[in-house]
């Protein structure tokens, strides 16, 4: 038995090896198999790659379909604006009149809610006023406005000859003659093509009807606005969370503060001064005194730095051409008396939050936004500008400024007669002056004031903020609890917490929102 299992062994171990190449051989057929298909696989389109779930590593990230969505409301708002501007910029321009109209009535509207009027009774009693002031001036005064300025247009060619004839007896050249100025109008100013386009203009039915159609949409509007005022804030913020809701009303307050107190005082000056420089016109004779004077108050209220030079030019060359070079000296005596009187007097009353930009800035964003969006920007680039000033002063942080030359000026080395002069004077005399003249009159070129409303608003915003702030403070003091304890040497941590202690109240001191309370 021993004997055949011996010489089957042989025999045994062949059929194994047999066996196992016919399992390799299988087993290759199969994985050539499975490549196959795999490879065939590959090929296909996989549909589950463009919506990928949660987790795959081809998914993208969350903000990608965001971002798709505005790129392409973006794109597409764009092209509509670019292509149908020229047939809704009528539109887009009595909606903005509308809306800082609405923003100039707030105050007032407030005021009767609060005295037990409904806000929609409120407002129409505001605009139906406001129409009724604007047609009470133009019954008053439009005839003759229109009368006086025709004249100031036909008295130009006369003016011009007078400043030749001045300018040959005190200089050796000739200013050229009226037809080689090379502009139409100087030309046309000659004939009577101007009373003739603004009777064919005042006459042209479409002219009215589209005027009509103008005020009717900018009065609706600024009603709907105003009545409506809450549930536009409500609609709006109700999309928002709650931090966002916050730093919406902040940017809403601070909006309509500055517009409506820049509107609101600087339309009161502008009556004063107006007011003023007609009668002392009407009192030295100087004819076509009303337009003088209302060109005068708007362009001294409205464009800043030099509004009043320019305002005050057209009086003074009027009363120079039509009187005498001596009542043109007493104009100009008198606006200038008039300016100190309107700053330290009228100002303070009229305006108790002042809205201080530097001139440089001021007198810039006039122009940018005049050549821009034409007299409508000039008029309303102060207050924008402001709102857009005080909103990044209360957004941003301020930090130390580095120790360099290049901060401040060098300083003299020895003073000459003249600077010790003026500062004898400034000590004895400006100072003083300086001392007792309201803060509103003082000026100053970086300061945005902001009322106690803003203020609460603005704690409130930050107070999110410090909340988050101390929440991962929180979070982190627990992980250094979990943490390993290391001891600390007897007389460093006394020193430790004294810096800590005086970086945090250098850093307090230093953040300009800390004045806010």
């Amino acid at each position: 038995m021993q004997n055949d299992v011996i010489h089957r062994s042989p025999w045994a171990k062949f059929a194994a090896c047999d066996q196992d190449v016919a399992v390799r051989t299988a087993r290759d057929a199969a994985c050539a198999s499975m490549e196959c298909m795999n490879e065939n696989e590959r090929q296909k389109f996989d549909f589950a790659s463009v919506f990928p779930q949660k987790g795959d590593t081809r998914r993208p990230p969350d903000w990608w379909g965001r971002a798709l969505l505005y790129a392409a409301i973006a794109v597409f708002v764009s092209l509509f604006v670019w292509r149908s501007w020229s047939k809704i910029s009528f539109i887009v321009l009595d909606i903005v009149v509308s809306v800082f109209i609405a923003l100039a009535i707030e105050p007032l509207v407030i005021r009767l809610v609060r005295h037990g009027w409904k806000r929609g009774v409120a407002s129409s009693a505001c605009i139906v006023g406001l129409v009724v002031a604007v047609i009470a001036l133009l019954v008053l005064f439009g005839n003759m406005f229109v009368v006086q300025a025709i004249s100031i247009a036909k008295d130009v060619p006369a003016l011009y000859r007078q400043a030749n004839d001045l300018t040959k007896q005190y200089a050796d050249f000739e200013l050229p003659a009226m037809a080689n100025l090379g502009t139409e109008i100087v030309r046309n100013v000659q004939t009577s093509w101007v009373t003739d386009f603004a009777g064919q203009a005042l006459s042209t039915v479409s002219g009215l009807l589209s005027f009509f159609l103008n005020l009717t949409t900018i009065l609706m509007t600024t009603f709907y606005m105003s009545a409506a005022g809450p549930k536009v804030r409500r609609s709006l913020c109700q999309w928002l969370g709650p931090s966002a809701q916050r730093r919406f009303l902040l940017v809403w307050t601070v909006v309509q503060g500055q517009i409506s107190s820049f509107l609101f005082s600087r339309t009161i000056l502008a009556l004063l001064n107006a007011t003023c420089i007609s009668v002392f016109l009407i009192v030295i004779k100087v004819p076509n005194w009303l337009p003088l004077a209302i060109f005068c108050g708007l362009v001294s209220q409205f464009v800043p730095t030099v509004g009043t030079y320019i305002g005050g030019a057209l009086p003074v060359i009027f009363a120079w051409s039509s009187r005498g070079l001596l009542y043109a000296v007493a104009v100009i005596v008198f606006i200038t008396v008039y300016q100190q009187i309107e700053n330290l007097v009228f100002l303070p009353k009229v305006s108790q939050r002042t809205m201080d930009l530097n001139p440089a800035v001021a007198f810039l964003c006039v122009l940018v936004m005049g050549a821009l969006f034409g007299a409508l920007g000039a008029f309303l680039a102060l207050p924008v500008t402001a709102s857009l000033q005080a909103l990044f002063k209360m957004a941003t942080k301020r930090y130390e400024l580095v120790d360099s030359p290049l901060m401040s000026d060098p300083m003299p080395t020895k003073k000459s007669k003249v600077v010790e002069g003026a500062e004898v004077f400034s000590e004895h005399v400006i100072k003083p002056v300086a001392v007792h003249m309201p803060r509103v009159a003082q000026g100053s070129s970086a300061r945005v004031p902001v009322s106690e409303e803003d203020k609460a608003l603005q704690d409130e915003v930050y107070h999110i903020l410090s909340e988050a702030h101390t929440e991962s403070k929180s979070v982190t003091l627990d992980a250094m609890d979990e943490s390993e304890t290391v001891a600390i040497p007897q007389g460093v941590a006394p020193q430790s917490n004294s810096r800590a202690d005086n970086k945090q109240l250098k850093g307090a001191a230093d953040n300009p929102r800390s004045s806010w309370h």
